[in-house]
């Protein structure tokens, strides 16, 4: 089944203008159940009136729901898709295309829905969720050259999902914005012109907030930015993978604090530019991490730099970071005034005293409760030796000698 607008007197197609407002034909249900749109195609529909934006679901006598769309083109659309209230709809297997204003537009208590394995390119926006929708799974979708973001969480939409997504140039990868409570993960992203993932509320939220989100396992690549987090807070980010970072791995802004767990660090810049209001870094579960202080040139660790002869990368690479073990104690780091620190993993034992205590079973006839054992150790920058002190207690009823 085929569908688009048609003007008999120039016997083609209705174009559109930018503002919607040419009347075009459109696609609208109703409190539908049950439809099935397989093997069709849509284009050149939609204006800006809501109602007939093209394929809408707009919620006239109640939400539509229980809805299959697979195997099908939507291109040219003012809206390829919107929904107010639907629920239990499935899109799979489709393309979205040079649609104008958005290519899925869920909407409004939209909830229980299902965006998986579709080709949506071209558009000026991907998928976006907003206001208050709940339980929907972006999936195995390929989403190439979308003018801003290409998944968009958006006004207090929770408990869904962005996974298994792979992302192509856009502005921004994936933003979560005044949404709590969501996951992302396994997606790859690369080619964004401003940052691979966005962590954000607006100056003044008023839906929702972006906190409580898991993002994990993601790989993003040729980027400005890999994650911003603006005036966001307690969301955790872990074992992502970047590559080519124009800028920075991680960019915090306006009084944002973000947990990072879970991570392999190599040569990771996280920066902040905020002049008055200070961002809080918290790393976790990540071994033993080198702290510096400031950005270290990328070019001499290992990305393909040469030595200019200025001596300067020697003096860099002789310069010495904080080593701090996170697997017993997070990292924690709070950013103003321009702040920069880069972040390496690292193998060598950390410089700062840490005290452990280990009871062991016995010990020259000792029983286990009444010996243990403190164990201190630090790090001599200098003849880069480790010193390790043992003391020893003894139970009363062991030792006559304290």
């Amino acid at each position: 089944m085929r569908i688009t607008s048609w003007d008999i007197e120039d016997e083609d197609v209705i174009q559109q203008d930018v503002n919607g407002t040419i009347p075009r034909g459109y696609i609208q249900f109703a409190a539908s159940e049950g439809a099935q749109i397989i093997n069709s195609e849509f284009g050149y529909l939609g204006d800006v009136e809501p109602g007939r934006r093209g394929f809408d679901l707009f919620g006239g006598g109640g939400p539509s729901h229980d809805m299959e769309i697979r195997d099908s083109r939507f291109h040219n659309m003012w809206m390829a898709f919107y929904s107010n209230g639907a629920y239990n709809i499935t899109v799979d297997n489709s393309e979205y295309y040079d649609n104008i204003k958005y290519s899925l537009d869920l909407h409004t208590t939209t909830h229980d829905m299902n965006i998986t394995n579709n080709w949506i390119h071209d558009n000026p926006i991907g998928p976006i969720c907003s206001d208050r929708c709940w339980n929907i799974i972006i999936e195995g979708n390929l989403i190439e050259d979308t003018t801003t973001a290409a998944i968009f969480f958006s006004r207090n939409m929770t408990d869904s999902i962005a996974r298994n997504n792979h992302v192509i140039n856009a502005r921004t990868g994936i933003i979560v914005s005044e949404s709590p409570n969501n996951q992302i993960y396994n997606n790859t992203i690369e080619g964004a012109t401003r940052e691979g993932m966005g962590l954000i509320n607006p100056e003044l939220p008023d839906d929702g907030l972006t906190e409580g989100n898991v993002v994990y396992d993601n790989v993003i690549s040729d980027s400005e930015i890999g994650i911003r987090a603006t005036r966001s807070h307690n969301n955790i980010v872990q074992n992502t993978i970047f590559s080519d970072i124009e800028s920075s791995e991680y960019r915090l802004l306006a009084d944002s604090s973000l947990i990072i767990g879970r991570q392999d660090f190599d040569n990771a810049l996280i920066s902040e530019d905020d002049l008055v209001a200070g961002n809080f870094v918290e790393i976790a579960d990540s071994g033993i991490i080198e702290v510096f202080e400031g950005e270290r040139d990328r070019e001499e660790n290992g990305d393909g730099g040469e030595d200019d002869g200025s001596g300067d990368d020697e003096e860099e690479e002789e310069r010495e970071g904080d080593l701090y073990n996170t697997d017993i104690e997070p990292y924690r780091r709070t950013l103003n005034d321009g702040d920069e620190i880069t972040v390496n993993s690292s193998q060598n034992p950390p410089n700062y005293h840490h005290q452990k205590l280990m009871t062991l079973p016995t010990i020259g006839g000792l029983s286990s409760k009444s010996l243990k054992f403190t164990l201190f150790s630090f790090y001599l920058s200098a003849p880069r030796l480790v010193v390790l002190l043992l003391a020893l207690s003894c139970h009363p009823s062991d030792c006559k000698v304290q």
